[in-house]
């Protein structure tokens, strides 16, 4: 510890880098997880965090099948439209998720999908810890993502985007499969 011009105290760098050393890198943590769930489905896994008003991708398993879906790890996606964000969304209390979905609407082009209709997806997503994505925020790539929350509180999703024309036929095994990770996550933390 230093003292402060105003007299009291302050860290220092020292206690900063410890503190910081103490952390769970979740990324390098659950990076075998999203492997294998990427080796097992055959598609791209995703891992945003929620910053503020939007998820950002943190880090990417890239799928084996020849068309597949790519983002890039830093771009961020919107909260209302992507399986991600949905349940990230489905983590916040009932007002915050709902201001953040009015704001993400005053700011969407026509035609909108009502408040009220967005709200009652995010209650099914907390009902059974599912979001889905079908065409909502590119036309042709569908999704289904899971939230948690790091031991530090922070809220982190996985997702599995998929081109849409083969997103039916494998999404309720590409759902069990997101589930069973999401159990190994939680457990691992």
């Amino acid at each position: 510890m230093a003292s402060s011009a105003e007299g009291g105290f302050r860290l220092g760098p020292e206690i900063q880098s410890l503190a910081e050393a103490g952390r769970i890198n979740i990324v390098e943590m659950i990076r075998p997880l999203l492997s294998a769930l990427a080796k097992e489905t055959g598609e791209t896994v995703d891992l945003a965090v929620y910053r503020q008003d939007h998820m950002v991708f943190v880090d990417q398993v890239v799928g084996s099948h020849r068309l597949r879906t790519v983002s890039a790890v830093g771009e961020a996606f919107p909260l209302s439209t992507t399986a991600n964000g949905k349940a990230a969304l489905a983590m916040l209390g009932d007002e915050a998720c709902a201001a953040l979905i009015a704001r993400e609407l005053k700011d969407a082009p026509a035609p909108k999908r009502p408040l009220s209709d967005i709200i009652r997806e995010i209650e099914r997503v907390r009902a059974n810890r599912l979001a889905l994505d079908i065409n909502e925020h590119t036309d042709g790539i569908s999704a289904v993502g899971v939230a948690f929350r790091d031991p530090s509180g922070l809220i982190y999703a996985i997702s599995i985007p998929v081109p849409s024309h083969r997103f039916e036929s494998k999404e309720d095994r590409l759902s069990k499969a997101l589930l069973q990770t999401l159990d190994q996550v939680t457990d691992a933390l």
